[in-house]
Order: structure tokens, then sequence, then C-alpha cells
């Protein structure tokens, strides 16, 4: 009998119930070895009443889960992209046409800070909720009417600081929705399939800014449903996380609340005491201050570098997201599922590092759109297998994840937003060393940054 059995732990495949838009490799939960169940032992069980005690440990999750969570964080992407790629810039050519520029950045700018600022006390407010709903849903079904009143006045407004108000009031919304929601990552998913998930959803933010070029056309002519019909989406893609999603609420003992000064104070973290939190934030925001660059600069380097006519950008800039997507796709689900597998982090993250520094020394030598073409591809394929790989090591290095995860992804959450305004205040100097229009230095200084965000992960000690 001996001889029939095998050492190696086998699959376990959760039924999925109807139809589901992943491949079923994707779905599969390996079972955990017996050493690494045994070592959670001293975790309390759930009470009788249902509820959870800070420190149970996830279970597996279904397909269905993973179908479900993925299809909600899609819909609340698409809400997200469309009005930072396209409905914002719509929006204020017909408001503000001769200021729009800085109008825009305004806005973004403003609006970005307050998700940001907001996340961190949404984090915060979420790991101390103790409602029967759970710590996540009650902040969730509160996000969305802030979400779907703000978006209502944007598209509303006839003026700049009208325009400026409704965004910051869907970016409360949103931040609200975001945090609980990318929460329930550590609160659901066990290690063993943290990778797969992070995968799944680390290209949906290229296909929700696809979907968000398409709604946008046909939607231009109204300013409302511009800017409404993406938060209805989003809202719709969350409803069944509300309801067939769980989230058992926690249990604390009377006399166990936070203060509003202690919450405040939870929401920092000592990167000296916990440097694996501090290297990982460190490599986050510099591999995102890469990606700033490219994205934010990539329109003027093809028309004042390379001298193409505007109208012609736009379409090429449209075939580079569309080729664009399928590589991020492919570099996010592959290395997800192959990091759960060797149970590594570490190489994926010095793999995508190596690929941005390669695509950046293309783009910096290009002298044609073909090269910018292939170096951006090879830097989206790099972008996929970080942003799945990240997603996990964060995961995997937050310390006490079921009390305070949602904190530490709202931490981690600045770390991939504050590149938004760093990046232009930064790439001006750069660009105008030797004479201006230094396009070339600049991406190569990305490439830089990029290898050096890669380099942060070795130090950590809590992940391989």
């Amino acid at each position: 009998m001996a001889a029939l059995t095998s050492s190696r732990p086998r699959a376990r495949r959760h039924p999925v119930p109807g139809p589901s838009p992943f491949p079923a490799h994707v779905l599969d939960v390996p079972a955990r070895p017996e050493a690494e169940m045994t070592q959670h032992t001293d975790e309390l069980p759930a009470a009788e009443d249902g509820t959870r005690k800070p420190g149970d440990g996830p279970e597996p999750v279904s397909g269905r889960f993973i179908t479900l969570y993925v299809l909600s964080y899609l819909g609340l992407y698409v809400a997200v992209m469309t009005p930072l790629l396209v409905s914002l810039a719509m929006r204020l050519e017909t408001i503000d046409p001769q200021g729009k520029t800085s109008s825009l950045g305004l806005v973004v700018g403003l609006g970005t800070l307050v998700g940001v600022a907001s996340g961190l006390a949404f984090g915060v407010l979420s790991d101390n909720t103790t409602s029967r709903l759970g710590r996540r849903k009650p902040w969730i079904l509160a996000g969305m009417p802030v979400l779907l009143a703000g978006a209502a006045l944007t598209g509303a407004g006839t003026s700049v600081s009208v325009l400026l108000a409704g965004f910051v009031v869907s970016q409360l919304g949103l931040s609200a929705i975001m945090t609980a929601l990318l929460a329930m990552l550590p609160d659901q998913v066990p290690e063993q399939q943290r990778g797969k998930v992070s995968g799944l959803l680390g290209f949906t933010a290229q296909i929700a800014g696809v979907a968000g070029f398409q709604l946008a056309t046909p939607l231009r002519e109204s300013g409302v449903l511009l800017f409404l019909v993406p938060a209805v989406i989003a809202c719709v893609a969350l409803l069944p996380v509300v309801l067939f999603l769980p989230d058992r609420p926690v249990r604390r003992p009377a006399g166990d609340r936070q203060s509003l000064a202690g919450l405040l104070r939870g929401l920092a973290f000592n990167p000296v005491r916990q440097p694996d939190l501090g290297w990982a934030w460190a490599g986050r925001f510099l591999i995102q201050l890469s990606l700033m660059f490219l994205s934010t600069y990539q329109l003027y380097f093809l028309t004042d570098h390379l001298d193409y006519e505007l109208e012609k950008v736009t379409g090429l800039l449209a075939l580079t997201g569309g080729v664009g997507l399928l590589m991020t796709s492919v570099g996010a689900v592959a290395s997800g599922i192959l990091s759960d597998r060797l149970r590594r982090r570490k190489p994926f993250i010095y793999a995508a590092a190596t690929a941005f520094a390669a695509g950046f020394a293309v783009i910096a030598s290009a002298t044609s759109f073909a090269q910018v073409f292939v170096g951006s591809q090879i830097i989206l394929l790099g972008a996929g297998v970080f942003g799945a790989v990240d997603i996990a090591l964060i995961t995997d290095v937050i310390p006490n994840r079921e009390t305070e995860g949602a904190k530490y992804m709202s931490v981690f959450g600045i770390a991939a937003a504050l590149p938004q305004s760093v990046a232009p205040l930064i790439a001006p100097f750069v660009l105008a060393v030797g004479g201006g229009e230094n396009y070339p230095l600049l991406f190569l200084s990305a490439a830089g940054v990029a290898v050096i965000g890669g380099l942060t992960v070795r130090p950590i000690r809590g992940v391989r």
C-alpha cells in the first residue's frame, strides 16, 4: 500500500457552480502540506454565532469566489480608469478649452490626493468595524451612493470648480470601496491561492481602460452619462460580492475598540521595526514611478521627439495598448500561477525589473514608432509579472493581516498613487538636461529607477 501512495499533496478541485470565465487550471486549489497546516494550530476557531476572531486563518476559496471577486474588481476599475483616461479630458475640452491642461492636472492631482488620504482612514475604520455584515461589506455599500452622486455631479458640472467637487466626491466613494474590496484578499484568500488571484487582478486595469475608451465614444455628447455609466457598471459588478461572498463579522472583546486618536496612530508603520514592509513599499513606489514616466510622456515623446502628428499618435497608442493588454495578461496570469507553484516571489520581481530596464533602453534609443512599440510591449509584459506577484508579496509580508489587512493595503496604495504626482515634478528637470527635450535620458533614468525598485525586495526576509 505504501508504494501506491505519494507524499506529494494532491490538488483539490472545488466545484464551481455554473460556468466560469477562467480556465479550469486557474481555479485548482492545491492542498496544504501537513507541515504547513500545523503552523496554524494556535488560531482561534470561529465562534458559535458564526463571527470570526482576529487570528482565524482563511480557508481555500472556490472558483465561484475567484470569479465574482475578479469581476467585481474589473467593474470597479471601469469607474476608476474611464475618467482618468478619457472622460475628464473630454469634459474639460468643452468647459475650459483654453486652460484644459492645467485644469486637468488640478482635478486629477487633488482627486488623487483625496483618494490616498481617505483610503488610509477607510482602511483603519474597516479593520475596526464589527458590523453584523462584516468588516468590508458595510464600506462597499456606503461607497456606492457616494460614487454615483459624485459621478453625476462631475458630469453635470459646467465649470471647473463643480467638476472638481464632483470628482473629489466620487474619489471618496471609490476609496471606500477599493480599500474594503482589496482587503478581502488577505481576509479570505489563503497564501497558496493569492498568486493566482493576484494574477487575475493584475490585468483588470488594462481591460477596464480599453472598456473606458469604448464607453466614452458613444457617450461623449452626454456629460452626465459619460461619468455615470461607468459608476453604474462598477456598482452592478460589486453587488454579487455583497450578496454572495463571505465576510464574517469579527468579534472583539468589550472595550477593545480604538479611540479616534488610536485610529489615526494606526495609519502609520515604522519601516525600521518592520523592514519587510518598508522594502516592499519602496519597491512598489519605484516601479510605479518608472511606469509613470512612460505613461505620462510617451505621447509627447512621439510628437516632439519623433515628429509624429497628434492625430496619428492617438491611433498608434491605441494599438500599443491593445496588444499590451495581451502581453500584460500573459505576464500576470503565468507569473501568478508559477509563483504559487514554486512558492517564490522574488525571482519574478527581478524578472519584471529586468524587462522594464530592457524596454526603457529600447525606447530611449528609438528612432521610429516600431522601436517604441517593441519597447512598450517588453515593459507591459514586465508590468503584468510585477502587478501579479507584487500584490501577493505584499499580502505575504503584512503582519496581523486578519486584523490590520485593510490598513496596510491602504498604506501600500500610497506607493502606487504617489508617483502620479511625483513623476511630473521630476521629469522636467531631467528633460532640461542638455538643452531640453532629453527624452532618451528620461527613459534611461526610468530604467535605472526600475532596476533599483526590483532590487529592493532582496532584503525582505518574509518571502523567498
